[in-house]
């Protein structure tokens, strides 16, 4: 079995700018996805990061600086495949771009090589469960959207399955936000696990004021409070605020993860293997995460293909706390199998059944 073909493809959502959170309005959802075929007709399917840049960067990382190194090679050789193009970001400085890329290709190599194995992703990964914890994600700043409107959606979630939600903050005054915090907590009850998330819009004293504001509602995780890049201020609040602190999504590589972990910066491990290095280095950092005796979270805002693999690696993971379904970005959703993503009693949901994960997705079918 030999890769014979490597296809990008752009898919572009216009949105109607109703909804943001603290750093952005949507006025269109770009994804970026890539297609690895071999020899005897098996396709894999993954996807890469695209938020805030050009998916034609990304598209063409994929094709000039992966894609002619794939030609020919055992898509069962990721592993080696990962490494040779992981060893030339010492000298390109193009690390960033380079991870997406690499995240992709990596997704779609494991679906590959599920497929030619008749196995699911994460029983070749050494199953822990197969039920994964999800909260429902969402939350979001809205015109015309109150904290009552905001309270009746929280509450919606949990009348779906889910027993955690997450909110957006940030994007107003403290002032609002503590009422618009207050009013979820409210409806969806003292039991069920509320998170905040404030996409690194804030400074340490702006986040420390936060979390004590919010202290009296239970907050299970505030999620990037600061600039990622200020890992020692992130590792100050996350050492003296009364809610500890989850990140960081838009890590890429194990190196940097490392800097967050010994710095003791988080408390929740938080990845995305649409960036930080695909399935494969996502379990290096959950492995690494278990080694600080901390527990991990998956990151995951945008298709079905980025949810089913998050759930199949999360299904290996023994240190796992949950992986985010979120309830904006559903994209590809109706390419899946009918009722692939329902969640069971308390926000459980079971990766996709059959062979890589589960889904049938092919580039000429987008």
């Amino acid at each position: 079995m030999k890769i014979q073909r490597v296809v990008t493809k752009h898919l572009a959502f216009e949105l109607d700018d109703r909804f943001w959170n603290s750093q952005q309005r949507w006025a269109k959802k770009d994804i970026v996805l890539v297609f690895i075929e071999t020899d005897n007709g098996l396709v894999g399917v993954g996807e890469g990061w695209t938020p805030g840049a050009s998916p034609k960067a990304l598209m063409q990382t994929i094709e000039d600086d992966i894609g002619s190194r794939l030609i020919g090679q055992d898509p069962r050789y990721h592993t080696k495949i990962f490494a040779e193009v992981w060893k030339t970001t010492a000298l390109n400085a193009r690390r960033g771009i380079l991870s997406i890329a690499l995240s992709a290709v990596d997704l779609a190599l494991w679906d590959l090589v599920g497929k030619a194995l008749q196995t699911p992703v994460y029983q070749l990964l050494g199953a822990f469960t197969d039920q994964v914890p999800c909260y429902a994600s969402a939350g979001l700043y809205g015109k015309g959207k109150d904290k009552t409107a905001l309270a009746e959606e929280m509450q919606g979630y949990l009348a779906q399955g889910f027993s955690d939600v997450k909110m957006k903050v940030g994007g107003v005054s403290l002032e609002e936000d503590v009422k618009r915090v207050k009013a979820v907590r409210d409806a969806i009850g003292p039991n069920a696990r509320l998170m905040v998330d404030v996409n690194y819009t804030l400074n340490v004293p702006k986040s420390l004021r936060m979390a004590q504001a919010f202290e009296p509602y239970e907050i299970y995780w505030l999620e990037a409070p600061v600039s990622p890049d200020d890992v020692s201020g992130q590792a100050k609040v996350n050492a003296l605020s009364p809610i500890p602190v989850c990140g960081n999504e838009t890590e890429t590589g194990i190196d940097r993860f490392r800097e967050l972990i010994t710095h003791r910066a988080v408390e929740f491990v938080q990845f995305d293997i649409a960036a930080c290095g695909g399935i494969s280095e996502g379990r290096r950092i959950a492995d690494l995460a278990a080694a600080f005796h901390l527990p991990c979270t998956l990151h995951a805002s945008s298709t079905g293909i980025l949810l089913a693999a998050s759930l199949h690696l999360a299904a290996s993971l023994p240190n796992l706390d949950s992986v985010e379904y979120h309830m904006f970005h559903q994209w590809l959703f109706d390419k899946c199998p009918p009722n692939a993503f329902k969640p069971e009693a308390g926000g459980l949901v079971r990766p996709p059944d059959g062979p890589g994960f589960g889904l049938e997705i092919h580039y000429d079918d987008l």
